[in-house]
């Protein structure tokens, strides 16, 4: 027997084909299929899981139990088979195909929920958007509301029918018998009450609804925020190590450049006569790196050129004034 993989036709222990184990077959396959399209057949899973268990056609398959056969032949726990059957069986295939996208859990929840409530419940709440937690806990204030609201409708009811039972008792011939005017007027009174405590009472437990209702909200934007927050701080600190990496390139090329230059400075000394000046190595060194930098300069004038070709032409008139004029003033 294989354990925790889907177990096929030829995985099981069966002799002869009869109509019990083909229909179990047909039935098991049905269920393979929906679960692996679980999202788009939710439904069809927990109805066939619901037939396999109500109609035990495991047992022509080889299975003594119901859970045997989910957890070897379909990978299923014994405690989500149950939930999948539990939540079909409670909710309804319709109200399941609506708010598959809930998932089970959600949906195992819901059953939780008065089936007359259970509609306005789903379209009140963004149950989608929530955790599981978040659901479990909007059902609990939900149920114990609906507790306090059970409670005042039967002290209601109890108190009209306790009106009911004194108005019909018999009474003694001394003693005055109400009016049909007084027995109005204290059912009247009673009924006013009982409602005036009910509207109380659901007045508070919407209030506190709302309450952890917007609790639960600012905590959930708390986290966006922080998230955000924390989003924004990596990419700074990525742009920061690039922006470091960058200058790291940037100051190797210049060392590698000025080593060039020094090098380049040295092969010409060495091409010198041996008794030449000095002073000519040291200008042959400075004009070698003039030259450079208006090789940088031109190259950015070319970038410049790009986007404005009429600055670039500026740039490059002045460049050649300032030269002629720094030139001519030295000779």
């Amino acid at each position: 027997m294989q354990e925790n993989s889907i177990m096929t036709f030829s995985d099981f222990n069966i002799g002869t084909i009869t109509p019990e184990v083909a229909t179990a077959l047909e039935t098991h396959n049905a269920i393979i299929s929906s679960l692996e399209n679980a999202a788009n057949a939710l439904v069809s899973l927990c109805r066939n899981l619901k037939h396999m268990r109500d109609t035990k056609g495991f047992t022509a398959l080889g299975f003594e139990k119901f859970e045997d056969y989910t957890e070897n032949a379909c990978n299923i726990k014994k405690r989500q088979a149950y939930n999948y059957i539990q939540s079909y069986e409670r909710l309804g295939s319709d109200f399941m195909q609506s708010n598959a996208q809930l998932g089970i859990t959600k949906l195992l929840l819901l059953t939780e929920v008065c089936a007359v409530d259970r509609a306005d419940f789903v379209e009140e709440n963004d149950l989608e958007g929530m955790s599981v937690a978040e659901v479990k806990k909007l059902v609990a204030q939900n149920n114990d509301r609906g507790e306090q609201i059970d409670l005042l409708e039967e002290r209601l009811s109890s108190a009209l029918d306790e009106i009911k039972e004194l108005k019909d008792r018999p009474v003694d011939v001394a003693v005055e018998q109400p009016s049909e005017a007084d027995i109005k007027k204290l059912v009247d009174k009673r009924t006013a009450e009982m409602q005036t405590e009910f509207a109380e009472k659901e007045k508070a437990l919407k209030a506190d609804y709302k309450q952890k209702l917007s609790a639960a909200k600012q905590k959930a934007q708390e986290k966006a925020d922080a998230e955000k927050q924390k989003a924004v701080a990596e990419a700074r600190s990525s742009a920061i190590n690039e922006a470091k990496e960058e200058f790291k390139s940037k100051l190797e090329k210049a060392e590698q450049e000025r080593a060039e230059a020094m090098k380049q400075a040295e092969q010409m000394a060495a091409k010198l006569d041996k008794n030449a000046d000095a002073d000519l190595v040291t200008a042959s060194l400075y004009f070698t790196e003039a030259q450079k930098q208006l090789d940088n300069f031109f190259a950015s004038v070319k970038k410049i050129e790009v986007s404005n070709p009429e600055r670039a032409d500026k740039l490059r008139a002045v460049a050649r004034t300032q030269l002629n004029s720094y030139i001519s003033g030295r000779e």
